[in-house]
């Protein structure tokens, strides 16, 4: 170091930390000469939505919330170091200090790397998959500092969040297991099960000084056969309602996937015999419904264009048919 450095290196700092980017959960102060030598009398700025805390030999020494301050230790006096010339002003007392944020990050995202089991009375033991976002804050700064940053040491703001998103991935898997809930309820419980993933986060969290403030699930997907399956038993439903509507569907979708395999329509007619057959045996078990209006045909036969189970030649097709019938 040369005089000019040292002599300059006597003077008070101002100790602050602005981010810029409003992403760093951590951020460790650095004097521009590159040791981290505190005297007396500087003065520490702390933000809002910020905790500065010192360590001393690894060990956390004080922290001090939003506001100035001005360091008056005796372990650090100006006349002390201006003494230490001789040793080319190097402090014996080194400390550390960082900038911890308390502001709520947000729009992190979690998301099942394997599929998780799920035990079901209908379907047995189904793979389900399921994504979505947290939010989470800083609210025990000395308990933060031993837990994540001293004893986990996680440094850097990307893994702290890695590491917070394995934990929301594991709570969901706990959650969905011990829930009663079956595999076809689930998707329409999201804000149930987000608020049962976030109270069970929130108890983990609090020895880590954290503190989940929003836990989301966006999706929860099935495997395809399960969707098939549950195509299907949508299928049988919609035959007891009403088996007229359900063997125009039926009959729409088997012209269409004969058309698509070799030999074209020549076993249609076999299909559909074998269809009418089954439907009848169907239609037995029910209570045969009232002759349904034509406005009441076509209103269904919408539906099901507007559920995506009928395409638009297969609406128009049947939509003709009922036309032409009552003519």
């Amino acid at each position: 170091m040369g005089l000019l450095d040292a002599v300059k290196d006597q003077f008070l700092d101002v100790i602050e930390y602005v981010d810029q980017s409003n992403k760093l959960i951590v951020s460790k102060y650095q004097r521009e000469s590159g040791n981290n030598e505190l005297k007396q009398g500087s003065k520490v700025i702390v933000r809002e939505s910020q905790n500065a805390v010192f360590l001393k030999g690894g060990k956390l020494a004080d922290i001090l919330p939003p506001g100035t301050y001005s360091l008056t230790t005796d372990n650090f006096p100006v006349l002390s170091s201006l003494k230490a010339f001789p040793y080319l002003f190097v402090s014996p007392v080194i400390a550390d200090v960082y900038f911890v944020s308390t502001r709520q990050f947000i729009d992190n995202k979690w998301a099942t790397k394997n599929p998780i089991m799920k035990r079901d009375k209908d379907f047995n033991m189904v793979r389900i998959r399921s994504f979505g976002k947290f939010a989470f804050r800083i609210t025990d700064v000395p308990a933060f500092m031993r837990e994540i940053f001293g004893t986990k040491g996680i440094v850097m703001t990307y893994d702290i969040v890695e590491y917070l998103s394995s934990m929301v991935t594991e709570a969901f898997s706990i959650v969905v297991a011990e829930s009663e809930m079956s595999v076809l309820d689930l998707a329409t419980e999201y804000r149930k099960l987000s608020g049962e993933l976030q109270q069970r986060l929130n108890a983990q969290a609090a020895t880590m000084g954290v503190q989940f403030s929003d836990v989301l699930i966006e999706n929860i997907s099935l495997p395809d056969e399960v969707e098939k399956l549950i195509d299907e038993q949508s299928g049988i439903g919609m035959a007891k309602q009403d088996m007229t509507t359900f063997m125009q569907y039926q009959t729409a979708r088997a012209m269409r996937d004969a058309s698509k395999q070799r030999g074209g329509l020549a076993g249609l007619g076999a299909g559909m015999a074998l269809g009418n057959t089954m439907a009848q045996g169907i239609q037995a078990t029910v209570n045969p419904a009232a002759s349904k209006s034509m406005v009441e045909q076509l209103r269904e036969l919408k539906e099901l264009l507007d559920e995506g189970i009928l395409t638009q030649d297969e609406f128009d097709a049947q939509k003709k048919a009922i036309l032409e019938k009552r003519s």
